[in-house]
């Protein structure tokens, strides 16, 4: 079993505000680009569609003006797509963005005005392909927002109309005849003109209807993702309570037996000093005092580094094979660890907090020492692992649960005897590999002991040695 740990990052609210403002963008770029995908399939679509009619079907099409269309489709396209290249090159989409559906709004309403020209020459609301009119509201239904969604549905219900009242009938379709749809037209099959008034009347019902329903679904789903971000912010908040009130406990619980100690060692050194006897035992309690007092710094030290890196500590160029000597460099029991570095991955240099880094890994070795029985060795392997190194250490312990191996790294818990640990030595090097752009990761099979792996990304490949 293996656990990846990773350190929570929390936003200010003007970085909430930055995300927002990407957040659109990044949908204004999506929504765009999609967009135009689907006007290279349809002008794909409208040309086998011209080419099945008018060759599979022999029914006499005005191909001049349809292909026109058509090209005007494709040049629109390609010139929008030179647009998006531009923006994206520019890094304008924020920009755009701030306008609001500016852009994709447009695009849109083109395309009702080629449908309807396509239309107009070919048949008009006779034409079957005039359902096409519903799927532009569907697809601006779900990129657009109310304004616009009812910018595109009044200019379909005109260009709709505008078929009745004048198009270039098609003589395979027959059907409806330019200027029946006036209320005033006269004719003589009047349930002819009702007919067609009436179908007019039922596409603009449909269309208010799809406009209205889709209005509220995405108002729905907008309501929804914000609610679900608001949700997710509290819970980032809750967490950090929690947290805090973990280090704040877990810190009163440290400190708590040092000052205990100093306080009952200053009353009977007070009472020495009072009585004028036991001197020597004067001196020893002001010699406790003093060693616990050190403790008590030892613990707010510990807890005042920054993330595990020490404040003001600058990020230097080091080589792996000194960061791993420098950590092995206060270990006691040097001896009960096994080195082993490979020869290209002791040459990677490294672009970190040099002591914080030294630190984590020694206190990950002097973890799998007191876990290794006496007698037994624990194995440290540096080897290169995709553009950076690899620290592996091995211990032959008693290993984890699962249920210890998940709390793996949480501030102020250790599974070591009261006194000898704190807690914090692997909470600390989580944050500062994890600032580094590393990662940390444990494995772990009770009986079978725990291997505790860090990756740290290199700065740039070594230059060769001269021998």
């Amino acid at each position: 079993m293996s656990e990846e740990i990773s350190a929570d990052v929390t936003s200010s609210p003007s970085s909430v505000e930055v995300e927002g403002d990407s957040r659109l963008a990044s949908r204004l770029r999506i929504n765009v680009s999609w967009l135009l995908k689907l006007r290279w399939a349809a002008v794909a679509g409208q040309l086998v569609t011209i080419l099945v009619v008018s060759v599979g079907l022999g029914i006499e099409l005005p191909l001049a003006a349809l292909l026109t269309i058509v090209l005007i489709a494709a040049m629109s396209n390609a010139l929008m797509e030179l647009a998006v290249l531009r923006l994206a090159r520019r890094g304008r989409w924020k920009v755009w963005a701030a306008r609001g559906e500016l852009l994709p709004g447009s695009i849109m309403v083109l395309d009702v005005f080629l449908l309807t020209a396509m239309l107009y020459v070919s048949g008009g609301p006779s034409n079957p392909f005039s359902i096409f009119y519903l799927a532009n509201i569907s697809l601006a239904g779900m990129i657009l927002r109310p304004r616009w969604l009812l910018v595109v549905c009044a200019s379909v219900i005109v260009c709709y109309a505008g078929l009745f009242v004048d198009h270039q009938p098609l003589e395979a379709l027959g059907g409806v005849e330019p200027g029946s749809f006036a209320i005033g037209a006269t004719g003589e099959r009047p349930e002819i003109r009702l007919l067609v008034q009436g179908k007019f009347v039922a596409f603009a019902a449909a269309v208010a209807i799809s406009m209205y329903f889709m209005t509220r679904v995405t108002s729905e789903l907008s309501q929804r993702r914000a609610d679900l971000r608001q949700a997710r912010h509290q819970r980032v908040q809750t967490e950090k309570i929690e947290a805090l009130a973990t280090l704040a406990a877990g810190a009163a619980h440290e400190l708590a037996s040092p000052l205990s100690t100093i306080a009952v060692v200053a009353r009977e050194l007070e009472l020495h000093l009072e009585t004028g006897d036991h001197l020597e035992d004067a001196v020893e309690d002001s010699k406790l005092i003093r060693r616990e007092v050190d403790r008590c710094r030892y613990i707010l030290d510990q807890m005042s580094h920054d993330a595990g890196a020490p404040k003001g500590e600058e990020l230097v160029r080091v080589s792996i094979a000194e960061v791993v000597e420098e950590s092995l460099a206060r270990i006691r029991s040097r001896d009960r660890v096994e080195l082993s570095i490979d020869s290209v991955a002791s040459q990677v240099e490294l672009l970190t907090a040099k002591t914080a880094i030294v630190r984590g890994i020694r206190s990950l070795l002097r973890n799998a020492i007191d876990a290794t029985p006496q007698g037994e060795y624990v194995a440290l392997s540096v080897t290169p692992d995709r553009n950076g190194v690899k620290i592996t250490i091995v211990d032959h312990g008693e290993g984890m649960s699962p249920e210890v191996l998940a709390r793996v790294g949480d501030p102020f818990f250790t599974t070591k005897e009261p006194g000898k640990g704190m807690g914090l030595g692997l909470f600390i090097t989580r944050a500062v590999v994890h600032r580094l752009g590393g990662s940390l990761t444990f494995e772990s099979v009770l009986g079978q002991g725990t291997t505790a792996c860090v990756y740290l990304p290199k700065t740039h490949d070594p230059e060769p040695r001269e021998d």
